[in-house]
């Protein structure tokens, strides 16, 4: 009985895709301007609309069967986090408290962090530029510019205009991410 069920819904799905291929290909007829009149389109062009239609309707009807997620009902979220929590009872709720969260840096370790990486980048273009300039015909890797010495990392930090100074000098940066 299921069977018959399923094969019945495909029928009609299949019929409806060839009455709306036929309608699509003969369209013109609907604007009731002229005597009714087939179009000159080959079968396979009334086979290829009815199997383009009948995959829409397919999906249409498949995503018309997908069901929302349901939500708890009594969900309860943290004031501190905002994360669920998963037990409403008060031992879950103090599991949930002695988990520890990231803190959020504060502004002084974000400028410390800022500077660490301007310092890191101006090493590394001061290394560029003193190979570039000793070697020119020597490509440089970027292997190289991995271990850079602690004092040239000072010195990235003593001399703000370091950068600036590389872009301009006669012998640029071959680095794509200098810009002049």
């Amino acid at each position: 009985m299921r069977e018959r069920r399923s094969a019945a819904r495909e029928l009609a799905i299949v019929s409806l895709a060839g009455l709306a291929s036929f309608l699509f290909l003969n369209h013109e007829n609907l604007y009731l301007r002229r005597p009714f009149a087939l179009s000159n389109a080959p079968i396979e062009a009334y086979f290829l609309a009815t199997i383009v239609i009948y995959l829409f309707l397919r999906m249409l009807i498949i995503a018309a069967e997908m069901r929302p997620t349901r939500s708890r009902g009594g969900a309860i979220h943290c004031s501190e986090c905002g994360q669920r929590l998963d037990t409403l009872t008060a031992a879950g709720r103090e599991a949930h408290r002695r988990i520890e969260l990231t803190p959020k840096p504060s502004e002084r370790e974000i400028v410390s962090a800022v500077a660490l990486r301007k310092a890191v980048d101006a090493a590394h273009f001061s290394a560029r530029a003193s190979t570039v300039v000793s070697r020119d015909d020597v490509p440089t890797s970027a292997r190289d510019l991995e271990n850079i010495s602690s004092r040239d990392l000072v010195a990235a930090i003593d001399d703000p205009e370091l950068l600036e100074r590389l872009r301009h000098s006669p012998n640029p940066l071959r680095d794509p991410r200098v810009k002049r």
